[in-house]
């Protein structure tokens, strides 16, 4: 699985969010850093489809091995697309009618849990992710800690093929932090995982992690984690 932007630009009202973005993505994280209104939100949304550029190519491709014509690309389509993604927006509310544990088996059904294990695939989430004991109330009257719990369940609960997290760890106190990265380490082996945060003291740095840099609207620095100390000293200056 591949995600290939090529000279991708996006723009609200006479501000350029983004500008002449060219980078690719494959399995593994890769962590999204910059200042407030570098582009980081818009890039994300971008690449969960949820906007498409209005300049350059967002490709998605996954490898085919086919016995007569070999080994090639095959471009997915926006279906294809949707159905792998997981995706939790910086300001997630979900449907906050909804009790917590409908909401859940609700995405659980949608994303293509089989019928049969949807129960216990939901009861199991929430309480690893310890909301079992709010599974009845509405998401309009969870804190903010329980809400972004839900959100990030809600990405993760399908294990996607690509899984695009907007500040993920928003309100988590430590162990439930450590828990949700546990999962993402896993998953990274066969997915595609981006996160954009703030919380440079907490990127977990694997050597098979990269960073990505945006500074207003442009890439400043795209590759291994190890430059995390330089970008971070150039986000406090």
């Amino acid at each position: 699985m591949r995600i290939k932007l090529d000279a991708v630009e996006y723009s609200l009202k006479d501000t350029k969010l983004l500008n002449q973005i060219t980078c690719s993505f494959t399995k593994g994280i890769t962590y999204v850093v910059g200042k407030n209104g570098a582009g980081k939100s818009t890039l994300l949304k971008l690449l969960a489809t949820a906007i498409q550029p209005q300049q350059g190519e967002v490709n998605y491709t996954t490898l085919v091995r086919d016995e007569n014509i070999g080994t090639y690309r095959r471009k997915l389509t926006i279906e294809e697309i949707r159905k792998i993604i997981g995706f939790l927006p910086q300001h997630f509310t979900g449907h906050s009618d909804m009790t917590v544990e409908k909401y859940v088996m609700y995405l659980a059904y949608h994303k293509g849990i089989p019928v049969n294990l949807v129960k216990k695939t939901v009861a199991q989430w929430l309480q690893e992710g310890h909301l079992t004991q709010v599974k009845r109330r509405k998401l309009r009257n969870l804190s903010g800690g329980q809400l972004q719990k839900v959100g990030l369940i809600q990405a993760l609960i399908n294990h996607p093929r690509i899984c695009i997290l907007d500040e993920p760890f928003e309100g988590l106190d430590i162990g439930e932090r450590i828990y949700f990265q546990r999962i993402l380490q896993r998953l990274s082996y066969h997915s595609i995982i981006i996160i954009s945060t703030h919380l440079l003291d907490r990127i977990q740095q694997s050597s098979e992690d990269k960073l990505l840099y945006l500074s207003e609207g442009k890439i400043a620095y795209f590759g291994g984690i190890e430059a995390l100390d330089d970008v971070t000293q150039g986000l406090q200056e």
